[in-house]
């Protein structure tokens, strides 16, 4: 994955309440949660910022304000970076799909509803 450098620190403490990884993506502060998870939540959901505390009332409603601030400061950085993990998932998929394995495989099929296509 590349990363934008200019995005691996926050400028003037702008932003308090985020950090970045080791690949420059922004997360919450102390959390595992990343900007884009949030905003892929708030974009399938239609979330307000206080619903999303409601949803994770780990994080603060000063995180989540910080959090969309950033994402609409730095919204084409981020959009790409949902838009990689995207393809990325449908990889796998189509990766595990085709070496038999997965949901789509007969073998999950036949576990969970108890017959296979030829059945």
């Amino acid at each position: 994955m590349v990363v934008d450098s200019a995005r691996t620190k926050p400028q003037n403490k702008a932003w308090p309440y985020l950090e970045f990884d080791a690949l420059g993506r922004a997360k919450i502060v102390n959390t595992k949660i990343r900007i884009s998870y949030l905003i892929q939540e708030r974009l399938a959901h239609g979330w307000s910022p206080e619903e999303i505390h409601f949803q994770h009332p780990e994080i603060s409603l000063p995180q989540i304000y910080s959090a969309l601030s950033y994402y609409y400061t730095h919204q084409q950085d981020i959009d790409r970076e949902i838009a990689q993990e995207n393809q990325e998932i449908e990889a796998l998929k189509q990766e595990l799909k085709a070496s038999g394995y997965g949901f789509e495989s007969e073998e999950f099929k036949k576990s969970i509803f108890g017959k296979t296509k030829g059945d």
